[in-house]
């Protein structure tokens, strides 16, 4: 479902992603986690086309799309297109259109990007609102809502559009522990359903509940991957094993 080949992401002279691999299985759940500043968000943003990587090639879902330049062609645009509408992301802030009802938060992008018809996409957006519970908001407004509902009207936006891969970017660090869990739990059931996700948290023990593997990024690179069970309780290298330690001290 996903094949990321030598991606390089540079800022001005910060290498922030340094030639990083990644393969992962439809239906796997993969957990990034690693200090501030290693590349975590960058990469899921590469991912989804936010930002352009300076080398390597992302593959999703069959669509592949090479950094190093902008897309020239039509072609190459469109393939830009179809990328970005594999992959869904969900954003620390939440980013909903404060004038727009929750039903249109959720049936806008469907509409307008997917040309799905109006009553097709409200049909859809119905649905996904009582998957993530909250069927009786659909008339609200952003600002009625607590944070935690907020953030699951942007995962049913982001699941709206029918991606092959959804994405977070640290989905809680905004809100408070009880809002927190109640998206975590919106996100278990995603990956029992068995959702291709890539999560950037800082949640170790979500990790080891959801995740089928675990990646340790540090600099840009890779450091060590696995299973939860074998990454949290058996880390080989010891980066990780200090970024474990400190995690568990806060």
């Amino acid at each position: 479902m996903i094949l990321v080949e030598k991606l390089c992401k540079s800022y001005q002279s910060n290498r922030v992603l340094d030639g990083i691999d990644h393969v992962q299985q439809r239906g796997e759940a993969v957990v990034i986690i690693g200090p501030s500043g290693c590349g975590k968000s960058t990469f899921l943003r590469c991912l989804n086309q936010l930002e352009a990587a300076d080398a390597g090639r992302i593959t999703i879902g069959g669509i592949t799309v090479e950094g190093g330049r902008p897309p020239r062609t039509r072609q190459e645009r469109e393939r830009q297109r179809q990328l970005r509408l594999q992959a869904g992301m969900v954003f620390q802030s939440f980013n909903l259109f404060p004038h727009l009802s929750v039903l249109e938060n959720v049936t806008t992008a469907p509409i307008v990007v997917r040309q799905m018809s109006p009553a097709d996409a409200q049909i859809r957006a119905r649905d996904l609102l009582a998957k993530v519970g909250l069927a009786e908001k659909a008339a609200a407004y952003p600002s009625q809502l607590s944070g935690g509902q907020q953030q699951r009207v942007a995962i049913a936006r982001a699941l709206a559009m029918e991606p092959q891969v959804m994405l977070f970017d640290e989905p809680t660090s905004a809100l408070d522990p009880e809002l927190r869990d109640e998206v975590l739990r919106v996100m278990r059931q995603l990956a029992e359903e068995g959702l291709t996700m890539i999560v950037v948290t800082h949640e170790m023990q979500f990790a080891r509940d959801i995740a089928d593997r675990v990646l340790f990024v540090e600099g840009g690179r890779v450091a060590e991957a696995g299973p939860p069970e074998e990454l949290f309780s058996n880390p080989r290298h010891e980066r990780t094993r200090e970024f474990l330690r400190r995690v568990a001290a806060r």
